[in-house]
């Protein structure tokens, strides 16, 4: 049952790639997909996951149905147009967790170590990386970038990959307030200006 997942996972991003960069064309963002990048550093897993409009949470959720379609029909002929049930469980399950951990402040990667073939007298043991929660978390930063959900695989194939770098990464304090949109760094700001600009000091006087 675990040889359909790597194909769903590859399936489902191929198209969810496709369809995250429609929703950021100019004539569409504001209207659907501007609400989920309110947060420009989510931090709080599946509550900013599905923090989506209408039409993006159903576009997403029926693209795992097309990708059972896909791969039972035309790429995995052996299955006989079925899933086992547990690779369905599978591929959703695991798939609502690393999508959480896309809208979270914790580093999560999975590296395939691979063996490259002999050359120059010597095999080359290297990694390649399947998933990096940090990839989401640029996009959050630099929305032309990053489509994909769980690889970056099509991004690389189609020249929207952007590595990770520390500077892209916005602290929490700086996220934005879904309803207002004003950050939370403002709010802050807005109660030292309120207490006369003093602040608040502890007893050690930091």
């Amino acid at each position: 049952f675990l040889l359909p997942l790597p194909v769903l996972y590859i399936v489902y991003d191929f198209f969810y790639t496709i369809l995250h960069g429609a929703l950021h064309l100019q004539s569409i963002y504001p209207y659907i997909h501007k609400h989920h990048h309110i947060q420009k550093a989510p931090s709080r897993a599946n509550v900013d996951a599905i923090n989506v409009h209408p039409i993006e949470f159903f576009l997403g959720e029926y693209n795992h149905l097309f990708s059972f379609w896909i791969c039972s029909t035309y790429l995995l002929p052996g299955t006989g147009g079925c899933i086992h049930v547990l690779s369905s469980l599978v591929f959703l399950g695991l798939g609502g967790i690393l999508t959480a951990f896309n809208h979270t402040r914790y580093d999560v990667q999975w590296n395939l170590p691979i063996i490259l073939p002999f050359f120059f007298g010597k095999t080359t043991k290297t990694t390649i990386t399947i998933y990096d929660s940090k990839a989401h978390d640029v996009h959050h930063r630099i929305p032309q970038s990053n489509y994909g959900q769980y690889t970056m695989l099509w991004d690389h194939i189609f020249g929207t990959f952007r590595s990770y770098n520390p500077k892209d990464r916005i602290v929490p304090k700086s996220q934005l307030d879904p309803k207002t949109g004003k950050s939370f760094e403002y709010y802050q700001q807005q109660q030292h200006t309120k207490n006369g600009g003093n602040g608040v000091t502890n007893k050690k006087g930091t």
